[in-house]
């Protein structure tokens, strides 16, 4: 049996891109936040920024062949994506193929064990494995074994199946939603979007390369490790009760410091991601959702 193992059915997600061509390697390396200068097999993670160094988009990058690479999102529009890449293709030989409305997502929590007792290879991470039809690679939903399966519908139908069968448990994503927050890994755009820099979220140890060379946005993040420090972060807050709409505004006393990002609930208990500025902060108070209104959230001590 293996209950400790939770599924996400087979859903779709927000982004699926083939990217193909003869300069698909060198384009994309020159436009992507992190390393791509990897063996086929791999799987990266990084950022889509733009020319202020503001987060547009996230994904995984897998790279398929040579010059053959699949960009992967759970919740950056191919959308933004797309057009934030085709902006930059000028006699580049790239070609990008929209495959979103089609593409298949099955995901997996704990599940390093079960991935072998289905017979496909547990990937490590920074790479993705094949299982016939079916790609897996390491997820960002929670810390530790967390996997993203790529492939048809039916296939993974199939696979839920089996886990199902032998004991795990399927769970909705407002469920997920709660401990992805409480484990403190923000998402992209919800918690950091084309208004701030990937360091205000703290994705600069996963998401970024200091040392791969010139892409879009590469000068800002240079200047932000010269600088070593931001003048605002998000912060995991929580409370009880009816839970704040994303977007709140905070404050402390009369004083405007931030608002809110994604909110998760459970049995009564809200875990939001807050925006806040570090400017004469006081990290002992709580939080308002009106000028001297009653305390609400506090700081969350894993936050």
């Amino acid at each position: 049996m293996i209950s400790d193992v939770s599924v996400i059915p087979s859903h779709r997600p927000a982004t699926l891109i083939r990217v193909t061509g003869e300069d698909a390697f060198t384009f994309l390396q020159g436009q992507f936040t992190n390393e791509l200068r990897q063996p086929p097999g791999s799987a990266t993670y990084g950022l889509w920024l733009n020319q202020k160094g503001k987060v547009l988009a996230d994904s995984q990058v897998l790279r398929i062949s040579e010059n053959e690479f699949l960009l992967w999102s759970e919740s950056s529009s191919a959308e933004i994506i797309r057009q934030r890449l085709e902006e930059y293709i000028v006699a580049d030989d790239v070609v990008l193929a929209d495959e979103t409305a089609t593409a298949h997502t099955l995901t997996l929590c704990g599940a390093g064990e079960a991935l072998g007792q289905l017979g496909g290879g547990v990937p490590a991470p920074g790479r993705f494995v094949r299982s016939g039809d079916v790609l897996v690679f390491c997820g960002r939903r929670l810390p530790g074994a967390s996997h993203e399966m790529v492939g048809p519908a039916k296939a993974l139908a199939e696979l839920c199946g089996q886990l199902v069968g032998r004991g795990a448990r399927e769970v909705v994503p407002a469920e997920l939603e709660f401990a992805r927050i409480s484990a403190g890994i923000p998402i992209v755009p919800a918690d950091v979007g084309p208004g701030d820099l990937p360091n205000e979220g703290g994705l600069e140890d996963a998401a970024i390369s200091y040392t791969k060379g010139c892409y879009l946005g590469q000068e800002v993040m240079a200047r932000l490790k010269n600088l070593g420090q931001v003048r605002r972060r998000l912060r995991v807050v929580r409370g009880r009760g009816t839970p704040p709409a994303p977007l709140s505004a905070l404050y402390q006393g009369e004083k405007k410091i931030g608002e809110v990002r994604s909110v998760g609930t459970q049995a009564g208990e809200f875990v939001a991601w807050a925006m806040v500025s570090l400017v004469n902060l006081a990290p002992a108070a709580g939080l308002s959702l009106e000028p001297s209104g009653p305390v609400v959230m506090t700081w969350d001590v894993h936050g």
